[in-house]
């Protein structure tokens, strides 16, 4: 008997996607009595509940709230997992899977019980040759990206492989490993929930891997949004704050320095100044302190590697296609992997 799933779809004015993603739900090669497709609604504007519930054969949960995408989803996790599910698998809105997606996903997980997260291999959407991401990657400054986007398939990028971190746009979670771990973390509302929930995983010794067999295709554009800065830098140094052991955030000090030195005068330039003096304001906030301090008691508590096992799998490239530029590509980048090349050899704890 195949173990039990719970495919988790969080739909916020997803009006557009809904016909085609579940039609793809409903060719998927895994046994019907073993699936459960859990859709819950983030107060769409646009009539997505009115579908999800007059839907038959799923579970519905509509918020009043736009509760982001961490609390969310976390809504039909719960459930999923008091209703003793093995794995719980989250699809964003905007994705669609291909019929043997869940069934290859689960076959990677069942081969190795030191998995506990896997990646479906991402195409996009409108060009099914094109990747999206094969996998999350983390720069040793704090940045989450990720791998290969908007590249061609390479046939050798093994199945199996590890991630730094797994995409929360489709993929597979143990329910052990959840219940170990903890969910999505709601205190970061958007933006790199997924990638601090795949640090966690590894804390605990367990690995986050790509399924190149198993497939999802992703209707991914790179939106370049102010509000998106305020979220993504508050949250990059929030996780990294909160893992890292005070050593290895020491070493990174004057790096870390240097950085927003050289964000403060981009933010000026990019006309992001406001959000990004809203960031430091939010991070000397009594409520992040607070929030830091329980998250590193809780880190300390699951951790069983190093800090040297956590940065293995780190970058010092920031290597997205949409933010290439000759200052990127020319300059900071071999500057900081020339760094990092150093740094690393450094962090022996």
């Amino acid at each position: 008997m195949l173990p039990k799933v719970a495919i988790i779809y969080l739909s916020y004015n997803s009006k557009p996607y809904i016909d085609e993603v579940f039609s793809s739900l409903k060719q998927l090669n895994y046994p019907k009595e073993r699936l459960e497709i859990i859709a819950v609604d983030n107060d769409s504007s646009d009539g997505s509940a009115d579908i999800f519930r007059e839907m038959d054969g799923i579970t519905f949960f509509g918020s009043k709230d736009n509760l982001g995408f961490a609390a969310g989803n976390n809504l039909g996790i719960n459930h999923a997992l008091l209703e003793n599910v093995d794995y719980v698998y989250l699809l964003n809105a905007d994705a669609k899977l291909h019929s043997e997606a869940i069934l290859e996903a689960v076959r990677l997980a069942e081969s190795d019980e030191k998995i506990g997260s896997v990646q479906s291999l991402m195409m996009l959407w409108k060009q099914p040759e094109i990747l999206n991401s094969t996998g999350g990657m983390v720069h040793f400054l704090g940045f989450g990206f990720v791998k290969g986007n908007g590249s061609l398939w390479q046939s050798d990028i093994a199945d199996g492989s590890e991630i730094t971190y797994a995409s929360g746009a489709a993929v597979l979670y143990r329910a052990s490993t959840l219940r170990k771990v903890g969910l999505l973390d709601p205190f970061l509302f958007l933006y790199h929930e997924d990638l601090e929930l795949g640090w966690r995983i590894r804390l605990t010794g367990q690995k986050n891997v790509l399924s190149t067999k198993s497939i999802a295709y992703h209707d991914y554009e790179f939106r370049r949004s102010i509000k998106k800065f305020y979220w993504m830098e508050r949250n990059r140094i929030l996780v990294h704050f909160s893992h890292l052991q005070w050593k290895t955030l020491l070493l990174l000090t004057p790096f870390l320095i240097g950085l927003e030195i050289g964000l403060f005068v981009f933010a000026i330039k990019g006309g992001w100044i406001k959000e990004k003096l809203l960031v430091y304001r939010a991070l000397l906030s009594p409520s992040s302190w607070k929030y830091v301090a329980r998250k590193r008691v809780e880190s300390r508590a699951i951790r069983s590697v190093t800090d040297k096992e956590i940065v293995s799998l780190f970058t010092g490239k920031i290597a997205h296609q949409e933010t290439s530029s000759f200052v990127v590509d020319k300059i900071a980048n071999p500057m900081l992997a020339g760094v990092w090349w150093g740094v690393r050899k450094i962090i022996r704890w």
